[in-house]
């Protein structure tokens, strides 16, 4: 189970997912304003969904994204952990983070799944959250293949600007589809994804679904919550060594506790 010790937080913890950063509704420079404006950052955790589609090897890369990866360097840069939960607009990931990786990508931390901190007396999880709905079928199929070797070898051989072209494409296809699934929170199943987790953490923390939501059960003092997205929100949740949280919110070039 792949987690980090962090016995006594000197620093704030700051959480952030779905920016689905473009040059149009969610520009890459405001992203990477934010992420300097972070004050006393101990650990980032970004929850996926990084950009509107985002093949990982640096080959792909463009201007937009080469600006948030400084971003990212320079926390890393400064001790800070930076921790990558990958969405599902997250392509090409490395499988296994290896040194090669950590010499490309400015993460100290890669995640695939589910992800757990010890942070001070508290224990916190972190998803991305894409495959807590069960029952959205289709989209699973699609993440299977997406994921797959065949797939993925596919896209690494093509040349950086037909490869983002396709993908942008299946991406464009893939916003119009499967709509029931896409605007329904699916309670049922956060329910019983928060009855299986919240027994072993304090807290835990879930992206993908673009909301602000807490999830309680029957019998335990633990909470989900659902961390609202950058992209329509710009927002960023802070919590602090004791594990009080602010939600703060990024205006006209300043990040602020929400009002």
């Amino acid at each position: 189970m792949p987690e980090l010790n962090v016995s006594n937080p000197d620093g704030l913890l700051y959480i952030v997912t779905d920016s689905h950063l473009d040059e149009k509704s969610a520009p890459a420079t405001e992203f990477a304003e934010m992420l300097s404006q972070l004050e006393n950052p101990h650990t980032v955790v970004f929850l996926g969904d990084l950009f509107v589609i985002w093949l990982a090897p640096p080959k792909f890369w463009t201007g937009m994204h080469r600006k948030v990866m400084s971003g990212f360097q320079r926390l890393k840069d400064k001790g800070c952990n930076v921790v990558f939960i990958a969405g599902n607009r997250d392509m090409l990931l490395p499988r296994k983070f290896t040194e090669r990786w950590k010499q490309s990508l400015p993460f100290t931390h890669f995640i695939h799944n589910d992800w757990y901190l010890n942070w001070g007396s508290k224990r916190y999880g972190f998803i991305h959250g894409d495959s807590i709905n069960y029952n959205d079928r289709q989209y699973l199929r699609w993440k299977a293949l997406s994921r797959n070797w065949a797939f993925e070898g596919l896209f690494r051989i093509m040349p950086a600007q037909l490869a983002r072209w396709i993908a942008e494409q299946l991406e464009a296809k893939l916003v119009d589809s499967n709509k029931e699934f896409k605007i329904r929170f699916p309670e049922k199943e956060m329910k019983e994804f928060a009855n299986s987790v919240l027994p072993k953490v304090d807290q835990y923390f879930v992206g993908h679904f673009h909301l602000d939501r807490l999830i309680e059960v029957e019998g335990c003092s633990s909470v989900l919550r659902v961390i609202p997205d950058w992209l329509s929100q710009r927002t960023v949740v802070r919590v602090h060594a004791q594990g009080d949280i602010d939600v703060l919110r990024y205006q006209d070039g300043n990040l602020n506790i929400a009002q």
